[in-house]
């Protein structure tokens, strides 16, 4: 019993030592900065030209540690109690020694809503994380959720639809009671930087390659999936490749309970050219294990153009994506972006036949704004997606979505939009405002026939291909707006308290399961360990 004691009278103290440094060293390891939309629309305003943005989430490692810092010691309360430090300026339980450290926090997200069609929803997320790291080159992180929730009809409705049930964002839904929705989540890393110019990660999460609010690359709207990064950092050049492993739900590929799994490797270069403008190549390929073909090791090659290898096993072996990137900075911290994706074209067909159906691509523009007309931590954007039919989608198991979401942009294809996005804070004080609005050509009910929105449906009409055009199908329009305004309790965890307002209007040529002629208003508060971006801007 004495030795307990001791040992406990032990940990206490290097608790209490721990939380004075913890954060000097967490800002310097290989952790991931938890990707919101909110807190790295306010980052990326102060990071240096030669940081590499567009690949997200970012280790602090990357960023100049006394960003990080300076925005946690300028939030900081100084509370004297033990509760007060826990509960707004400290980890709930942190070790700090000479060569190692590690952080213990509850993570909750805990929120009532209530909307006009009177369905009174909750989340109710429990959940732990820890995060350390041992000596300079490694460093670790895990978090374990438990969910249960009801949510919007709008967003319901999607989640019942599938089968088996999947919450957009999140993952697999156990409950099949109609009334709630019960699904875990887990996310968790474990990265190693042997040297300045490489770096390892092995994983369980998502990522994000784009400067937008969307991405037409690679986006976190999709449930998490296992990776293997390898990035390599040098001259103005970052170089990253990456293999993962994604499944398709669908009945039709499930065999005795076990999904259908298919692999990806990606490529993505970005450079530096000056400090103002930077150039991104992309490319992702998806492949299945047809033919007991398993993980194909000719993708491990990280030097090679995936159509090579492509062509070699097969014109329907995979499915490959490729795209540019570009971001200008210009001055009074204003920058324009773009997005260019192309999944097939015909050159032929593009230049000389109006509305081919393989000339599938889509493009962003987009213009964001850091500390805007001189108002520090005032953040706007403005932005435009454009994706034509059939992009995305494959006629195997290879198109590009993982548990019946799309992996890129939500919208899947053949849609238009354009987003205005605008933020605010006042030391812990913030509001946050996205609006939204966009058309989409949908598939009709009953009816087998792809018009090119939906990337699990392949099959098209048998007319002429060659008159295939933007928003063809069964014409949606989606009007979305969510304020948000909130207190940030703790920025050690990034606890918030908020509250919103989400209003929604859809109205479509025929109705389906998931998109209605309907608007929808919305009032929410709650409180949550801010660690990733909520999805109920699907459509």
């Amino acid at each position: 019993m004495k030795k307990i004691l001791i040992f406990l009278a032990f940990l206490l103290s290097q608790h209490f030592l721990a939380q004075q440094k913890l954060y000097e060293k967490k800002d310097k390891s290989q952790l991931k900065i938890p990707y919101n939309t909110f807190d790295y629309n306010e980052i990326e305003g102060q990071v240096a030209d030669t940081v590499h943005t567009a690949l997200k989430p970012w280790h602090f490692y990357e960023v100049n540690p006394d960003i990080i810092q300076n925005r946690y010691k300028n939030l900081l309360l100084h509370k004297k109690s033990w509760f007060g430090r826990k509960l707004f300026d400290e980890h709930f339980f942190a070790i700090n020694g000479p060569d190692y450290w590690i952080s213990i926090d509850p993570v909750v997200d805990g929120r009532f809503g209530k909307d006009n069609l009177d369905t009174k929803t909750f989340q109710n997320t429990r959940a732990i994380r820890v995060e350390g790291a041992l000596g300079q080159k490694f460093s670790f992180s895990s978090t374990v959720a438990e969910n249960y929730a009801v949510f919007p009809k709008f967003l319901e409705r999607y989640a019942w639809t599938t089968r088996p049930h999947i919450i957009p964002g999140y993952g697999l839904n156990k409950s099949e009671d109609m009334l709630h929705t019960d699904f875990p989540d887990a996310a968790g890393y474990m990265a190693f930087k042997p040297s300045k110019f490489f770096f390892f990660e092995l994983g369980h999460g998502k990522h994000f390659i784009g400067e937008g609010y969307r991405s037409l690359f690679l986006s976190d709207n999709a449930t998490n999936y296992p990776y293997f990064q390898v990035s390599a950092h040098f001259w103005h050049v970052k170089y990253t490749t990456m293999w993962t492993a994604y499944q398709d739900l669908r009945p039709e590929y499930t065999v005795n309970g076990v999904y259908k799994k298919k692999f990806s490797a990606i490529h993505y270069i970005s450079w530096n050219a000056t400090k103002k403008l930077n150039f991104g190549f992309f490319e992702s390929v998806i492949w299945y294990n047809e033919n007991r073909r398993g993980f194909d090791v000719n993708f491990l090659n990280p030097l090679i153009f995936f159509k090579t290898v492509e062509y070699e096993a097969g014109s329907n072996a995979s499915n490959t994506v490729i795209g540019l990137l570009s971001r200008y900075r210009l001055p009074k911290k204003i920058s324009v972006y773009g997005q260019f994706l192309l999944d097939e074209m015909t050159v032929k067909k593009f230049f000389g036949t109006k509305g081919y159906w393989g000339n599938k691509f889509g493009y962003q523009l987009g213009v964001k704004y850091h500390d805007a007309f001189n108002i520090p931590n005032l953040f706007v954007r403005a932005e435009y997606n454009h994706v034509r039919p059939y992009t995305y989608a494959h006629n195997t198991l290879t198109n590009y979505a993982h548990n019946y979401q799309a992996l890129a942009h939500p919208w899947g294809a053949n849609f238009k939009e354009v987003l205005f996005e605008q933020q605010y804070r006042k030391k812990r004080l913030y509001v946050h405002n996205i609006m939204i609005s966009g058309q989409k050509g949908f598939d009709f009910p009953n009816d087998s026939i792809a018009y090119g929105g939906d990337v699990y449906n392949y099959i098209r009409p048998q007319d002429k291909n060659d008159n295939k055009y933007m928003l063809q199908g069964n014409l949606g329009k989606i009007f979305y707006d969510n304020f948000e305004a909130g207190y940030i309790v703790n920025p050690a965890t990034n606890l918030k308290l908020f509250g919103g307002f989400i209003y929604r209007k859809t109205s479509i040529e025929a109705p389906t399961e998931t998109i209605k002629n309907e608007t929808t208003k919305y009032f929410y508060i709650g409180v949550r360990t801010h660690l990733w971006n909520d999805h109920f801007d699907l459509f």
